[in-house]
Order: structure tokens, then C-alpha cells, then sequence
């Protein structure tokens, strides 16, 4: 989920009212439910760990999450700072304040350079404007969940047209890749029809690059040779290249894959096999909603496949 500048403007309105050095916000973390991730801040510092996570009942931001109870710490002067895991070096830190935030939210966390300037009333002033940034989270999950409802929807209707109007296999198939780029913000979509052809659509300098090459590009030992073998879903949050861990070939030209999904395609008339690769943009996660409609349209779209010439 993506902060929006409403809740950006509250951080920062937040960060001026306690005349803080940072304010951060950690949310829980949907993908696992074991820690919380860093959800946005505002800080005069240029260490700030951006893809920070803390487990649950790390260090003081985990132990407030799991306890669900606040730290007041007026005088921080002889631990470092790099304890609280959102601060890549020592900042120095002498006082901060963290609360857990309503509904098992996560955690909201105010710092600074001086000693002693957080008491007991700016942590009931932090708690009110916590329950604010709750109110105004739940109603930014809302507007996201509707548009992602609208953007799956406009999906399956794309998809319905071009499976009425368009003949060719091949024709099909990009066009169908085409689509799911756009429309589900992806880098990378991959359609293997197993011993035929290998097709790309991905994303290179904001330009859509299209490729159809033959099943000697493919390698068996890839991931979605995994699949095709196994004849399982497949999902890694983060790939780290190596020799095994490539999609098709390990030649290919995709770094930093992060949100892999690859879904298995079987045709039990034709008995005929394939898989469908989805890389998602960096920090654009699956939600569970778009995977159960690529699941749906993945398998229609296979059948149509095989039904055109």
C-alpha cells in the first residue's frame, strides 16, 4: 500500500507539533503477519533505512508492536541509535517516544537530538494523532480497494475483447501480455507454452519490449521450468540472481526481481501444458484479489489460446 500525500502532510504536521528529528511510521506487515515494515518518515536525517523491517518484538519498535504498550524515554543518550533499526548510522538520539498504534495497526515513533522534551503530555497529544492517522488509513485502504476492484474489472473486459476479436494464437498472446502489463503496473510477463514458443512482454526505460522466441531459449532448470514440472503455483517476494534462480534462461536481462508469481496452465482436453510469469514493479505488491482473477483469466486465457489458429 502507498502512502498517500494526505497521510504524507499528517506525518510531516506530526513531525512539527513534537518538533521531532524523525517520525516514522510502521505498519504491520500484511505478506507474512511477523513484522512490521517502514511505512513512511519524516526526518532531517540521511541515514534513514528505507527498506527497514523490524520482527515482532524487535528492539523497542517490535517490543511496543507485540506488547502493545508505549516506551517514553526521556533520556536516550547512552544507547545507539542504530537499536531502533530505522537509522542505518548513530544519530544521537537522546529521547523518543513510541506507541503502538489502534487496532493492532503497527507503531508510530517520534525522536530527538535533545534531551527530556518528550513528556507525558505529548505522548497523549502523539496518541490522538495517532487514532487520526488510523481514521485516515482505513480510508485510504477503502479508496485503493476500489480501485483495484474497477482495475481487475476493466481486466477481464479488456481480456474478453481481444479473445472475441482476435484470431491469431500469436496475435493473441501479445496483446494479452500487453494488457497485463499495463493494467496490473508490471515489469515482466512471461507465457511458456511448453516445446512451442517462449513469449516476453517487459518493461525497459518506461518502453514495452515484446519478444517471441522458440522453446530452445528455455531451460528446464529456471522457476518456471519448476512449475511446468510440478505442476505448482510458485511465489517468491524477492529473487536473488543466481545460476538456479532465473526465470526462463539464465542469459536473461532481469535484475532486481521482486513479487515473483508464476501460475501453471493446464489443458486436461488437449493435454497440453504451459505457465504464466508475473513480476510485479519494486514495492508493488500481490494482493490476494488480483491473484485469484490471474489465476481465473490465466486459465481462460490458455484455453482460448489453444482454440486459435
Amino acid at each position: 500500500m502507498k502512502a498517500m500525500p494526505r497521510i504524507y502532510e499528517f506525518i510531516e504536521l506530526i513531525s512539527n507539533t513534537m518538533e521531532s528529528y524523525t517520525t516514522c511510521i510502521f505498519l504491520n506487515d500484511d505478506s507474512d503477519g511477523e513484522g512490521l515494515i517502514l511505512y513512511y518518515y519524516h526526518s532531517l536525517s540521511r541515514n534513514i533505512k528505507k527498506d527497514c523491517k523490524v520482527q515482532n518484538g524487535e528492539g523497542i519498535i517490535g517490543w511496543v508492536f507485540r506488547e502493545q504498550k508505549s516506551v517514553l524515554a526521556s533520556y536516550f543518550d547512552k544507547r545507539d541509535a542504530t537499536t531502533l533499526k530505522f537509522y542505518e548510522k548513530d544519530e544521537d538520539i537522546k529521547s523518543l517516544v513510541a506507541i503502538p498504534l489502534p487496532e493492532n495497526y503497527g507503531v508510530l515513533c517520534v525522536d530527538s537530538k535533545k534531551s527530556y522534551v518528550f513528556t507525558e503530555e505529548k505522548e497523549k497529544i502523539l496518541r490522538h494523532m495517532s487514532q487520526v492517522l488510523v481514521s485516515m488509513i482505513n480510508a485510504e485502504k477503502e479508496i485503493n480497494e476500489k480501485n483495484v476492484l474497477e482495475n481487475l474489472l476493466n481486466l477481464s473486459l479488456n481480456t474478453n475483447e481481444i479473445m472475441v476479436h482476435i484470431n491469431d494464437k500469436n496475435e493473441f498472446a501479445k496483446e494479452f501480455l500487453e494488457i497485463l502489463v499495463e493494467r496490473l503496473n508490471l515489469e515482466l510477463v512471461v507465457f511458456a507454452y511448453e516445446e512451442k514458443n517462449v513469449f516476453f512482454t517487459y518493461n525497459l526505460n518506461n518502453k514495452n519490449i515484446y519478444k517471441e522466441l522458440s522453446y530452445d531459449y528455455f531451460d528446464q532448470y529456471g522457476l518456471m521450468g519448476w512449475v511446468l514440472k510440478n505442476k505448482k503455483e510458485l511465489f517468491l517476494e524477492k529473487l536473488n540472481r543466481s545460476e538456479k534462480s532465473f526465470i526462463v534462461n539464465k542469459d536473461e536481462p532481469f535484475e532486481n526481481v521482486t513479487n515473483f508469481l508464476c501460475l501453471p496452465l493446464i489443458s486436461k482436453k488437449n493435454k497440453k501444458i504451459g505457465a504464466l510469469a508475473f513480476v510485479k514493479k519494486i514495492n508493488e505488491k500481490w494482493i490476494a484479489k488480483e491473484k485469484k482473477t490471474m489465476t481465473l483469466l490465466s486459465n481462460l486465457f490458455f484455453k482460448e489460446y489453444l482454440n486459435k489458429k
